[in-house]
Order: structure tokens, then sequence, then C-alpha cells
């Protein structure tokens, strides 16, 4: 069940940072997630926005990669840290990002990148940088 404090906050980011840009859907992920939001963008790109507590994550699905952002449970905190991945998924969903491949140990692997007024995330399957 989506907790409705949680899905409040969420939702008003959402409306207020990607608008229009996105079709936004609430998943029901039981009680591991405050509240998830699926966003398709016009380009048919999905991503994912997700509160609990004091973890805040966007997920991409191509590539499949995903970021989280930890914060303390003061509610501005947690609204600043999702608005800064909505600015990532907005991004995402206008297909304003781009995959480049980074070389490892075992190959290459894919990585997103994409610019916000923040600056330049990138976000590998298992390693990212965001900025701050």
């Amino acid at each position: 069940m989506i907790s409705e404090p949680g899905r409040d906050l969420l939702e008003e980011v959402l409306r207020q940072v990607v608008g229009q840009e996105a079709q936004i859907e609430w998943v029901d992920e039981g009680r591991e997630w405050s509240a998830h939001a699926r966003l398709v963008g016009a380009g048919g790109l999905v991503s994912h926005v997700l509160t609990s507590g004091e973890i805040q994550m966007a997920r991409f699905e191509d590539p499949p990669c995903s970021t989280v952002i930890l914060t303390s449970t003061d509610e501005d905190e947690v609204r600043e840290a999702l608005a800064k991945l909505a600015r990532a998924v907005a991004e995402y969903s206008a297909g304003g990002g781009h995959v480049v491949q980074r070389k490892g140990l075992f190959g290459t692997r894919p990585v997103l990148v994409l610019r916000t007024t923040e600056g330049e995330w990138r976000i590998g399957k298992r390693s990212g940088t965001i900025p701050y």
C-alpha cells in the first residue's frame, strides 16, 4: 500500500519538475517504498522515482541502471533530493541523455550520461557519479 504522505510529497515534486513532459503512473510495491512513480516520456523512455524514509532513488530502464541519494527524514532534505532526481528523470524522459561504454576489468558496460542544472550525472549498473 502506498503511504499517502510519501506519495503526496513525491507527486508535488514531480508535478513541479517534470510537469507534462512525462506520463506518471503510480506503482504499489508493498511496504518497501513509501511511493513509487513510473514515468513514460514522449519517446517511450521509462524511468522510476521511488522514495522511502531515508532513501530516494531514480531507476532507468534503458540502459538498466539506478542511482540513490541518502537523506535524513527531514522533509526539506527529502524534497531537495527528490527534485534533483526528478530533474535527471525529466532529462532522460525528454531523450536528453546518452549512453557511453565504460571499460572495466571484465569488458565494457553501458553508462547513462545526463546533464541537469546541477551538472553531469554518470549512472551505471553498479556505480555512478551524481552532481552535488
